[in-house]
């Protein structure tokens, strides 16, 4: 037998390499394959679990539940050691530390009495001396708490208009501005008299009118509410955020997210530092559910402190607020975040008004019940103007519609609708109710374009209010913050 030389087993450094770049790109290739492979496989090994022929299986489950439920109980017993342990441990401190100071009083000298007597008495001097500062004090602390209603904001009973009393009650007493945010689409339909006649019954607060979501209606519109407005008190057009996706908006010069919320708060530091220039002003921002008051103040803060913390918590349901909740801008503004709230009304809880309110975005979802009632409302409003007209038209898709009767042509144009947005059911059937939520959404989100014009008014203002709004005007200054409009609005979409 013939036996062969041994062979080396060294490799060249080539070779070596060439093997590392085989494997990486097979490596890259069965990720690749993995990335693609449909089926999900966890990395997890599943237990199979005791099979169902195993014997004693029943016993073996009881035994299982039994020692997950001891477990569960140690633990609960080991928390409540612990935390017995811990009050124990705070009890043995404050024990420890009134001793210390009975003995320190025990152990005290006639001189460190006198000396305590005399820093007692200057103290004591000073405090006559700065009373009324003390009282300032005293005041922004109880503005600094909280307080929670556990009422519902769109509640009709006579429990809630109670609350609503307590409410702006509360949020005008604490405050010596009151901003008022009205919903630049509807602002008569975001008023309320009683509570503009209850701020301005008392002289030593200040009414300002805040037309919030001004970049959803032209300028010619925005300019006629501004005009109509100011006849009650000083009024501030705001962009408080930003558009929704897809809506449509109008922009107007001077006046944008950046601008309108300088403008604010320029207006706030000069009433501050006229009026009251010793001490933190407190304002209070009221109006109805999704108006904007949250959005508002997050704004302020942003611009002052130039943070994106949302402090107030924003949402597109209604009745995320639910709490006044008092809020720090700067050394010379305090904002008080209070909660939406549907005034009361002359007509009470009737299917108008719900129909109103749902229009509005007042309402939470589970109460809105049936929609088509709000879209009969809104397609009425819409189809009186030729230009909201197109602009729907437009919007949706629509050559025309049937208008013999409000029923038919919310049925022709919620047919329209389903068909543009999807909502259909099985067979391709329309979906009306799914189709009628999904207007509502657009409108609230400014997708469709629609707004109030002022109604004419033939009272004129007397000199006692000119005059009151003249000097309103100046110690906010808002004689050099006049609108500066273009003639002609842009449309963006």
């Amino acid at each position: 037998m013939k036996v062969k030389k041994p062979t080396s087993k060294r490799r060249s450094t080539r070779m070596a390499e060439g093997i590392k770049k085989k494997a990486a790109a097979h490596n890259r290739k069965q990720k690749k394959l993995a990335k693609k492979d449909v089926t999900w496989k966890s990395r997890h090994k599943k237990d199979p679990g005791i099979p169902s022929a195993f014997p004693y299986k029943d016993q073996i489950l009881a035994e299982m539940e039994e020692r997950r439920r001891e477990e569960i109980e140690l633990k609960e017993e080991k928390k409540q050691e612990k935390l017995a342990l811990q009050a124990a441990r705070e009890q043995e401190k404050e024990a420890t530390f009134t001793e210390k100071i009975e003995v320190d009083e025990d152990e005290s000298t006639p001189a460190t009495s006198n000396r305590l007597g005399a820093l007692l008495e200057s103290a004591r001097v000073a405090a006559e001396e700065n009373n009324e500062e003390e009282e300032e004090e005293f005041e922004e602390n109880e503005d600094d708490e909280e307080v929670t209603f556990k009422i519902k904001a769109y509640d009709s009973s006579d429990k809630a208009a109670e609350v609503f009393q307590s409410i702006y009650k509360q949020a005008v007493d604490r405050s010596d501005v009151v901003l008022y945010v009205l919903d630049a689409r509807d602002p008569e339909g975001t008023r309320s008299k009683q509570v503009e006649e209850a701020v301005l019954a008392e002289s030593n607060k200040r009414l300002v009118f805040l037309l919030n979501k001004a970049d959803l209606i032209p300028t010619k519109a925005l300019q006629k509410w501004l005009a109509k407005l100011r006849q009650t008190a000083p009024t501030i057009p705001i962009v408080a955020s930003t558009p929704a996706p897809n809506a449509h908006s109008f922009t107007h010069k001077g006046l944008d997210y950046n601008t309108s919320t300088i403008m604010l708060l320029n207006s706030l530091t000069a009433y501050a530092n006229q009026v009251k220039p010793k001490r933190q002003i407190v304002v209070g921002v009221i109006g109805y559910p999704n108006v904007g008051k949250s959005s508002i103040i997050n704004a302020l803060h942003f611009r002052r402190n130039l943070t994106k913390i949302l402090l107030c918590p924003v949402d597109t349901v209604a009745g995320v607020t639910k709490s006044i909740r008092p809020i720090k801008i700067d050394s010379k503004v305090k904002v008080l975040d209070t909660p939406g709230f549907v005034f009361p009304n002359e007509r009470k809880q009737s299917a108008e008004e719900h129909t109103r309110l749902v229009l509005l975005n007042a309402l939470p979802h589970k109460l809105i019940g049936d929609p088509n009632p709000a879209v009969t409302l809104l397609l009425k409003r819409l189809l009186k103007s030729e230009i909201l007209k197109e602009k729907l038209f437009k919007a949706y898709g629509i050559a025309s519609l049937i208008q013999t009767s409000p029923e038919e042509t919310l049925k022709d144009f919620l047919v329209y609708v389903a068909r543009k947005r999807g909502r259909l059911n099985k067979a391709g059937l329309p979906d009306f109710a799914s189709a009628a939520t999904s207007v509502l959404t657009d409108w609230r989100d400014g997708r469709i374009v629609g707004w109030t014009a002022p109604k004419a008014s033939d009272s004129k203002i007397d000199k006692k209010t000119e005059k009151k709004l003249a000097k309103w005007n100046k110690e906010f200054n808002l004689d050099k913050v006049e609108e500066n409009f273009d003639n002609e609005d842009v449309e963006m979409s």
